[in-house]
């Protein structure tokens, strides 16, 4: 336990460093305060991108102050303030503005979730454990303890710099998205045990752009009303009317090899009968007058 409160000083100071830095020297620093809870907290997007300075300024203070004398309280407790603080700030700003990114440690658009909370109560905890430490004069200055104990030591930082950055959206594309690759490639298919049904959509958007559907099309008034499968059909209704006389056009699209092709009726809504397809109305031909040339 002592190794492990000795380094926490080493780990919160690379945490607030990195979003410190971001913070105070980003390019992109505007984009990511406006997109934030800042301006509605501070009032105005200009007051929000000098909120987000200062905050980066306080980071990078705190920081230093670890590195150089993180066996003594003071850094540790305002390491402590600075993760309490950023919890707060996070549960305003997931009541107040929920649509709101987090703008932790870069302008990438990251709504505020369980992640941005995480990452705070690290800081908040590593914070507290490094505090009482100090107090209580259980741990030693993280150097030291990189020195004496080389493998423990090194073994914490590299569990925690692992957490806080499978925590971090900025590195998904470095590690999840190579995972879920190598998951598909050697692992269980995620639509394995899914009936092997096609969709309706897909149905429909075939359907729509068929000769069976082009043929009754000047008939049809509406999107899809009902679909449901039968006897190896997919059966598809859409609103149409003949003159003043509503109907229901079916469709019946086979879904196996006993059932192929489409068949299709028109059925009057009123009396039940099926009625024959009318002819398509013709656009009246325009004649275009003669002229004489010389």
């Amino acid at each position: 336990m002592s190794v492990i409160a000795s380094m926490q000083p080493l780990v919160i100071a690379a945490m607030l460093a990195w979003a410190g830095t971001y913070k105070l020297l980003g390019r992109t620093v505007g984009v990511a305060a406006s997109r934030s809870a800042l301006p509605k907290l501070l009032g105005s997007d200009q007051r929000a991108v000098v909120g987000y300075r200062v905050t980066g300024a306080v980071e990078l203070t705190v920081a230093v102050l670890l590195l150089v004398a993180g066996s003594t309280p003071v850094p540790a407790v305002a390491a402590t303030a600075v993760g309490v603080s950023f919890l707060a700030y996070l549960g305003y700003a997931k009541v107040a503005v929920p649509k709101s990114s987090c703008g932790c440690t870069s302008s990438r658009a990251e709504p505020i979730s369980w992640r941005g909370f995480s990452r705070a109560a690290i800081v908040a905890v590593g914070g507290l454990v490094a505090t009482i430490a100090a107090i209580t004069s259980t741990g030693s200055p993280w150097w030291s303890a990189l020195a004496s104990q080389p493998l423990p030591a090194v073994l914490v930082v590299a569990a925690e710099v692992v957490l806080v950055l499978s925590l971090s959206p900025d590195f998904d594309r470095t590690w999840i998205m190579p995972l879920r690759i190598w998951r598909m490639k050697y692992g269980r298919h995620p639509l394995a045990g899914v009936p092997d049904t096609l969709p309706i959509t897909a149905t429909s958007y075939n359907l729509e752009r068929s000769e069976a559907f082009t043929a009754v099309s000047h008939v049809v008034r509406s999107g899809l009303l009902e679909s449901w499968d039968e006897d190896g059909w997919r059966v598809l209704t859409y609103g149409g009317r003949i003159g003043k006389r509503p109907v229901t056009v079916v469709f019946a699209v086979g879904l196996d090899s006993a059932t192929v092709g489409i068949r299709s009726s028109i059925v009057d809504e009123a009396t039940g009968e099926i009625l024959p397809v009318p002819a398509p109305p013709h656009p009246a031909r325009t004649v275009l007058p003669v002229v004489a040339t010389a």
